[in-house]
């Protein structure tokens, strides 16, 4: 049981206590709050202390917040590379644009395409007779095999046969 004593019943006698201007009630009330029950103190119980409740919420939150960032450094680092990937790509086809764009300077120059009129083409310039050597009695050439080129392709049975056989 606790009892109440009014803090000017105690007037600190001189020289008795080492703590000069302080009374013994203060020295309870200041320091030694957990000396006095909780009936004693003026604040409603549970005050100044913060709720189980908001501090799960806090870490839950901040465990969410946590993987939020994770996942954002994830895109991030995944752009970063992407963006490497596509600067390489752009480079290698800046290359591959020039290379066709001296093919086709190169392929519509006056001495290429005169060169291509006369060997396959078969054109003449003016003055020019075209020759076309033919083979003697008029016979035309013919293809000497008289296979088509096409061969039918091995069954699915043969296929398994190969692969498990090795024939």
């Amino acid at each position: 049981m606790w009892v109440q004593i009014p803090p000017s019943a105690l007037k600190p006698l001189p020289g008795l206590f080492p703590f000069s201007g302080t009374n013994l009630a203060s020295l309870l009330v200041g320091r030694g709050s957990s000396m006095m029950s909780d009936e004693m103190t003026n604040e409603p119980r549970g005050a100044g202390r913060i709720p189980t409740i908001w501090i799960v919420a806090l870490v839950v939150l901040g465990i969410l917040i946590l993987g939020d960032l994770n996942r954002r450094m994830a895109d991030a680092r995944r752009l970063e590379q992407d963006a490497i990937t596509l600067e390489t790509e752009v480079a290698g086809m800046a290359t591959e644009r020039v290379e066709l764009m001296t093919q086709v300077a190169e392929a519509t120059s006056e001495p290429v395409i005169a060169e291509w009129a006369h060997e396959q083409a078969k054109m003449v310039l003016p003055g020019e007779v075209l020759v076309v050597p033919v083979a003697p009695g008029g016979a035309l050439p013919t293809a000497e095999s008289g296979e088509t080129g096409q061969e039918e392709p091995p069954s699915n049975f043969e296929i398994w046969l190969a692969l498990l056989f090795g024939g």
